[in-house]
């Protein structure tokens, strides 16, 4: 009988395991499809493209901004060119639930919303 009750707890420990890895396999490879196009727009300098994959209201210099003025305002003042430079390979980096890029100075911060991966904010590197 007891035998049969660690068995049992082995395979449910087992099973929990491999769903919880499940999770952020797939998280990641949906996360890199995302990443490929979001770099694409950047090499591109595409701020259309961009804004379509942002989260608005995007906060920047303390006002709320939406689409059209995150293509218009938003990616030229961020995304300079030393920083699409930067962005082109700068190594994703998990934080919880989100996926940082960091470009000096500032970084860039990508989550999911609504079932799709978004450009969420940016702050600036405290150390850059």
């Amino acid at each position: 009988m007891k035998r049969t009750r660690q068995a049992r707890t082995v395979l449910l420990l087992a099973f929990a395991c491999g769903m919880a890895a499940a999770h952020p396999v797939e998280a990641e490879a949906d996360f890199g499809a995302f990443l490929s196009r979001w770099r694409e727009a950047v090499v591109a300098n595409d701020a259309e493209a961009l804004a379509g994959m942002t989260q608005v209201p995007f906060l920047f210099e303390s006002e709320p901004h939406d689409r059209a003025d995150v293509a218009r305002s938003v990616v030229p003042a961020l995304l300079t060119d030393d920083v699409r430079r930067c962005l082109r390979t700068a190594p994703p980096l998990r934080e919880d639930d989100r996926y940082v890029l960091s470009c000096t100075p500032y970084l860039f911060y990508f989550g999911r919303v609504g079932g799709q991966w978004r450009w969420l904010e940016f702050a600036a590197d405290g150390e850059g």
